[in-house]
């Protein structure tokens, strides 16, 4: 064996003597705030990065938002422009064979 792999089998820590080994207040102390601080670490960075995504949907749902308005907007002018009489009387005349009539084809009733 050569002199490294002898101190490591000669350690405490290998030998599952780490449970004997006393440890001082301050150590212990010291081991919690470092585990405290990564802890915190780690919960910032993730919601720093929840914030992110959520920020980012927010914002594609605000261009979907925003392109349907537009839509709606040119629907709304279209089927006004579909709606007009003239539109519409054409169509009937065009496609219904309808017209208007005339002098002959009225009856006026007189209610008594």
């Amino acid at each position: 064996m050569n002199a490294a792999a002898k101190v490591i089998n000669q350690s405490n820590l290998f030998n599952g003597q780490l449970a004997q080994m006393h440890m001082s207040k301050s150590f212990y102390m010291l081991t919690v705030l470092l585990a405290a601080v990564l802890l915190s670490a780690l919960a910032v960075i993730y919601s720093t990065n929840s914030y992110r995504s959520t920020f980012s949907q927010v914002e594609q749902e605000e261009q979907q938002s925003h392109f349907l308005q537009l839509q709606w907007g040119q629907l709304l002018l279209e089927q006004a422009s579909l709606a007009t009489p003239a539109r519409v009387e054409e169509l009937a005349i065009q496609k219904l064979r309808m017209t208007l009539p005339n002098a002959k084809n009225t009856l006026l009733l007189h209610a008594q």
